[in-house]
């Protein structure tokens, strides 16, 4: 489905205005479904990171930057942002809050096997590119 720049930011408006009137329910009323809040939290936080990585992308536009240097920019602040998470994180396992019956424990686990290994990818043509390097 095509939408034209218009109703996007038309809906973002109503959208806006959404998010404003649920934040106050949020504030003064019982708490929701712990589960719904938490995947609500989830949402919010992904659309807020890619609203930010839409509006740096159309300020490089706008302001003719090379697009490549905001993405690296972008990846910069992802791994900012997954830096704090992983020391967040640690704190929550040494608080006992996190256990290995949590949900979702396994899945982290094996994101994190993954990222490990696109790592050590990274890593070896790293080494390999020092040493080309070197031996010209």
């Amino acid at each position: 489905m095509s939408t034209t720049p218009e109703s996007l930011s038309s809906e973002l408006q109503q959208f806006t205005s959404e998010l404003r009137r649920l934040e106050q329910r949020l504030k003064s009323e019982c708490s929701p479904d712990p589960v719904v809040l938490n995947e609500f939290r989830h949402t919010v936080d992904n659309v807020r990171l890619t609203a930010w990585s839409v509006s740096e992308l159309v300020n490089a536009e706008r302001i003719k930057k090379n697009p490549d240097t905001v993405l690296a920019f972008l990846s910069a602040e992802r791994l900012r942002r997954f830096d704090q998470l992983v020391k967040n994180l640690c704190g929550d396992i040494e608080r006992g809050l996190i256990t290995v019956q949590t949900n979702g424990l396994q899945s982290l686990w094996d994101s994190v096997n993954n990222l490990q290994q696109r790592i050590a990818q990274l890593a070896k043509h790293r080494m390999a590119f020092k040493v080309k390097d070197t031996a010209s």
